[in-house]
């Protein structure tokens, strides 16, 4: 019976004349390279994520801002129209529910009853109560601060005039 030799420590032991089948992988870096993999996902992450909700507050304060803007358009041409008692051009910028509930003929009366407009100054449009204060200015020298209610239209989405106090 012969006895094996014994079981060298492990491969790559040149001084005792074994070579290994195959290289080791290279040991050095392999943590930096994991390193910046995981940085570079996390910014991706990070700019996809955050772009998006950049994306989504942009939207809004622009919204905010053409609602602003319509709020003030509509207004002026709805004044504009009473200061050069172009009734029926107002009467259009009525709400739906507005007109139901009174005709060109009585709207026009009523605002030949009503002292003439001269001038106005528009105020900041409230989004959340879509109310626009408007401080008109009469004939007469006298002045009125006046809430204007706004409200989008069914069909075409466009801010109209839904009543004033």
């Amino acid at each position: 019976m012969s006895v094996p030799p014994p079981v060298p420590a492990g491969p790559g032991l040149q001084e005792q004349g074994i070579q290994a089948p195959f290289p080791a992988p290279p040991n050095e870096g392999s943590g930096t390279r994991l390193g910046w993999a995981l940085g570079i996902a996390g910014a991706a992450v990070v700019l996809c994520c955050g772009g998006g909700f950049v994306a989504f507050l942009g939207f809004g304060v622009t919204q905010v801002a053409a609602l602003n803007e319509q709020s003030r358009v509509v207004v002026s041409e709805y004044l504009d129209a009473l200061r050069e008692d172009k009734f029926d051009d107002a009467y259009k910028l009525l709400c739906d529910s507005q007109q139901a509930r009174q005709s060109r003929e009585a709207f026009a009366a009523q605002q030949e009853d009503r002292p003439q407009i001269r001038g106005y100054d528009l105020g900041e449009f409230d989004i959340n109560n879509s109310r626009l204060p408007v401080t008109e200015r009469y004939a007469d020298g006298s002045t009125d601060v006046v809430t204007y209610y706004l409200e989008p239209d069914s069909q075409t989405a466009q801010l109209e005039i839904c009543g004033r106090e």
